[in-house]
């Protein structure tokens, strides 16, 4: 959030500028004509820190008594404006005006659970997979056994019944495997989740550590806090 603040030249009332967003504060004639129509700028880093800077050098701006250029601030900093130390109503402008701002780093442990969930899902699903081709291999085997020699039929029988005991305990497993209704679960879960704190919208299917090199949701604009 970046807000640009001054004194209306129309009302004399003090104006302050958020992206599209005029504000209006005060009685009109309230604002002193030392403060500037465009006297400082105020950049949020968080919900209680700003960074407040005169947008040309000769404005004057106090922050606790002290005149300054560029100074980091809280809400609970006195700031004064113009020689005439108008005092600037920070809490009313802040109660108005929120800090679009979203803490995104509780999603990283929501994108590490989906995954890591996502990723046990489709071991399991390999290695049913890989039960429904050991069968085959072992048909194979005895196929061969045999055309080797007749005296190892009895080691082909063998093979035959281990490769239809593991088919038939392939077949269970894919049978009563829920893989594809538990996918469907976490997915469900995790676009309740994984969304911008401010605005509540699915960021997608975006690993954490990608989400956090861009800057803003793209939905409500909201600067991610890192």
């Amino acid at each position: 959030m970046e807000l640009i603040i001054g004194r209306d030249g129309a009302t004399a009332k003090l104006k302050v500028v958020n992206g599209t967003q005029v504000s209006l504060f005060g009685e009109a004639a309230s604002v002193p004509g030392d403060v500037s129509r465009q006297h400082c700028q105020l950049t949020a880093i968080d919900d209680n820190t700003f960074v407040i800077k005169n947008i040309k050098a000769a404005n004057v701006t106090w922050v606790n008594g002290v005149e300054v250029q560029t100074k980091r601030i809280t809400k609970d900093d006195v700031i004064l404006l113009g020689q005439s130390r108008y005092v600037l109503p920070l809490l009313d402008i802040l109660d108005q005006i929120r800090p679009n701002i979203a803490d995104i780093t509780p999603l990283k442990a929501v994108w590490e659970d989906f995954n890591r969930n996502t990723i046990a899902i489709r071991k399991r699903q390999q290695m049913n997979n890989l039960l429904s081709r050991i069968p085959i291999f072992l048909t194979m085997l005895g196929g061969c056994l045999i055309a080797v020699s007749e005296s190892i039929r009895p080691y082909s029988i063998a093979f035959t019944v281990i490769a239809l005991l593991i088919m038939a305990y392939g077949f269970y497993r894919q049978a009563t495997d829920r893989g594809i209704d538990e996918q469907e679960k976490l997915k469900k879960q995790f676009q309740r989740d994984y969304v911008c704190p401010k605005c509540g919208r699915f960021l997608g299917f975006v690993d954490y550590d990608l989400l956090q090199q861009n800057n803003n949701c793209p939905s409500c604009k909201a600067r991610y806090k890192k």
